[in-house]
């Protein structure tokens, strides 16, 4: 079988490409770096795993704030909290454990007599996988 000139250096350019990115990584990375402090720093650019992929709406209704947390990814491993706070201040008023399946939606309402006026906020915490604290949804109502 006879192969295109081009074929032969395919090889080599994927090659070349490897070689600059681990000149790259090396030269990021300070001479005295251990091994730990590396693996560290790229753990902190993995993407969320494919089963957190979570969808918050809110809304006013005639009795507080109504949070609905729906997960679009499939089943989690393990279980995680949901948080509620006062959005102002990063008060915590309360968690819940929970574990959701694929698709699963969980609401809730917080009262206004809770609320007292304040804006509250929700925050799903993974038990599996560490994530920026970030409100997932706040509201004032």
């Amino acid at each position: 079988m006879k192969y295109p000139k081009s074929f032969f250096g395919a090889p080599l350019l994927v090659m070349a490409v490897a070689a600059l990115a681990v000149v790259a990584v090396i030269s990021i990375f300070p001479q005295n770096a251990k091994a730990a402090d590396v693996l560290a720093q790229t753990q902190i650019a993995t993407a969320p795993p494919a089963f957190l992929r979570l969808e918050v709406k809110s809304n006013c209704s005639g009795n507080g704030a109504v949070f609905k947390v729906t997960n679009r990814g499939g089943k989690w491993p393990r279980t995680g909290f949901l948080k509620l706070y006062y959005a102002d201040d990063k008060t915590l008023i309360g968690q819940r454990r929970l574990r959701l399946a694929g698709n699963q939606r969980v609401s809730f309402v917080v009262k206004d007599k809770i609320a007292a006026g304040r804006p509250v906020a929700v925050w799903v915490e993974p038990g599996w996988y560490e994530r920026e604290f970030e409100f997932d949804a706040a509201l004032r109502c």
